[in-house]
């Protein structure tokens, strides 16, 4: 995919049977997903996890896209996230009570982000069985995304030894996600939770959202949710165990809006050291590896015709990389995105996605990310993080496998409760 980043701007291929466009000019991702939106629809990587998500908001097309978008849009809103932080603090500091000296910081992150997810939108506690069932399934899910976008139809229909753990594989996940939203203490009343707003949605027909919308959605937001985040936070620590100096240099800032009594928020104005390290993060490691859209009818992209049901894809990883767009390309270089940002072309830069797909929880994650960076740095020197795959495998998320890192414990400030 780098290597088509470099060559042309449209590529037009056929493969198993199937015809595919790849596209790697940003002007014209930027037209496909925010100029001519109304021409295309999400495409097969999302059919083929609609097994696991059903219709939830990640997968859902036109009408019913906007249907879900109205409702979600009242969770995420900036006050009701900023509202959350909380609990988000709560949940990290518990988790962080449980780091030994040495762990898999990539499980043990999921673990964190799962229960910010869990806590916040779902008004609900995941255990740690209920963890483990869900990340025991979850590699094994990612591998049947990327492995079935390229299958055809026929083939994913024949009963073979791979199909049969797929398909199980995400039924399991699916049962394990919904369980543990489901636990004692889900839907809270007095609190916004995503299950209690869902539970006042009334379709056209006056009739509230069935069980299964509602795990459509508990499944959907979690997948898109967690795990990208998870995984982004895990390739953080491979750098920052890597630089010292930088990882010094975030605490201290982190350190310094604390004792001004800096509320956490998703615009990052109070600390700009972390709004470029985390900018830069989802730049060269982004996680994403490629989004797909459909035609939903004729049309063209630079005066190439593509027929209606044409499956059209770009990569953000691969254009985050692009040297002609982004200098460092493959390098983690937080200078990339300075004091002013980072001008870049329209379409080349898209961590959240763009135009009405844009993703709903942007502001969740920015404030996410911050609590999860500015509470472990407090608590712990991340002195080694390794990862098993150190160029990313590519799965659905570029994932970096299992992270083996060495913490050790800051010393308590005098005076600072526990």
């Amino acid at each position: 995919m780098a290597e088509l980043n470099t060559s042309a701007d449209i590529h037009v291929f056929t493969a198993l049977g199937k015809d595919f466009v790849f596209v790697t000019d940003p002007l014209l991702i930027n037209d496909m997903l925010v100029d001519r939106r109304g021409d295309f629809e999400k495409g097969v990587f999302y059919d083929r996890v609609r097994r696991l998500a059903g219709n939830g908001v990640v997968l859902a097309n036109g009408d019913e896209h906007r249907r879900q978008r109205d409702y979600l849009d009242r969770f995420f809103k900036r006050e009701h996230v900023v509202g959350l932080s909380e609990l988000m603090i709560g949940v990290v500091r518990d988790e962080l009570a449980r780091w030994d000296s040495t762990l898999d910081i990539d499980a043990a992150l999921h673990r964190m982000t799962f229960k910010i997810l869990a806590a916040t939108m779902f008004g609900a506690d995941i255990d740690h069985a209920g963890f483990d069932r869900i990340h025991e399934w979850l590699g094994t899910v990612l591998e049947a995304i990327m492995f079935r976008t390229v299958m055809p139809n026929w083939y994913l229909r024949i009963p073979t030894a791979r199909n049969r753990l797929h398909d199980n594989a995400m039924d399991q996940l699916r049962a394990a996600i919904t369980a543990a939203m489901d636990s004692p203490g889900a839907a809270d009343p007095d609190r916004l939770d995503l299950i209690s707003v869902m539970r006042t949605v009334r379709g056209a027909d006056g009739k509230p959202l069935t069980a299964d919308e509602m795990a459509d959605q508990i499944v959907a937001v979690t997948m898109a949710g967690a795990e990208t985040a998870a995984t982004a936070l895990s390739w953080l620590t491979v750098e920052l165990a890597g630089n010292p100096t930088m990882q010094e240099g975030l605490r201290a800032e982190l350190a310094g809006v604390r004792d001004r009594g800096i509320e956490y928020g998703p615009d990052l104005t109070e600390t700009p050291l972390l709004k470029q390290v985390l900018s830069e993060l989802l730049r060269c490691r982004q996680p994403i590896l490629v989004i797909s859209r459909r035609t939903n009818r004729d049309t063209t992209l630079r005066g190439v015709t593509l027929p209606g049901g044409t499956e059209v894809m770009y990569s953000p990883w691969a254009m985050h990389r692009d040297r002609t767009h982004f200098p460092a390309g493959a390098a983690f270089e937080p200078e990339t995105f300075g004091a002013n940002g980072c001008p870049v072309t329209k379409g080349s830069y898209t961590p959240f996605g763009l135009g009405p797909r844009h993703c709903v929880g942007e502001q969740y994650a920015w404030q996410m990310m911050w609590i999860v960076v500015a509470e472990v740095l407090a608590e712990v020197r991340i002195e080694s993080a390794a990862a098993q795959h150190p160029k990313g495998r590519p799965l659905a998320t570029i994932i970096p496998g299992t992270v083996d890192a060495t913490v050790r414990r800051l010393p308590t400030t005098v005076g600072e409760t526990s």
